[in-house]
């Protein structure tokens, strides 16, 4: 059996201390990082509670614009069986302004959906993070070093 000389022993115990100064360094930004972290919860909620706002002003929205063409849709199947159809002619004079308002619309919900799956994607992310196993090492035991004699 090879015993280390008090040396190289000496010399392991400092670069041991080199790197557990550089481990608080490391540990002391983390502390400060999640306390920031800690400290923006109540925003992070404020956020998410405006996005479920906006979904569901967006259902809202889409709730209004089915309603109004099922109106223009009603009126069109009864100029076809017949009508007189005048709410048919001011709903054609409107109609491109409808277009206009479901291009808007189609454009709102596509950056409302990137927004959506971004915000997901992240939030899985931190989750599936959070969740995996924390390792850290136990303290070691308290014990004496004692010179043999």
């Amino acid at each position: 059996m090879t015993r280390p000389t008090h040396m190289a022993m000496h010399s392991e115990h400092r670069l041991w201390g080199s790197e557990i100064s550089l481990w608080r360094d490391d540990l002391r930004a983390w502390q400060e990082e999640l306390a920031k972290s800690q400290g923006e919860v109540k925003q992070l909620e404020k956020e998410l509670e405006d996005h479920a706002h906006a979904l569901r002003t967006h259902a809202s929205t889409l709730r209004l614009q089915e309603q109004s063409f099922d109106g223009h849709e009603h009126a069109i199947v009864q100029y076809e069986q017949g009508g007189e159809g005048e709410e048919l002619f001011q709903m054609a004079r409107q109609h491109s302004e409808e277009a206009v308002r479901h291009a808007e619309q189609r454009q709102a919900h596509e950056q409302l959906k990137r927004r959506h799956h971004g915000v997901i994607a992240l939030w899985n992310l931190l989750l599936r993070a959070l969740r995996e196993p924390t390792v850290v090492a136990q303290p070691p035991a308290k014990k004496s070093i004692v010179a043999s004699p």
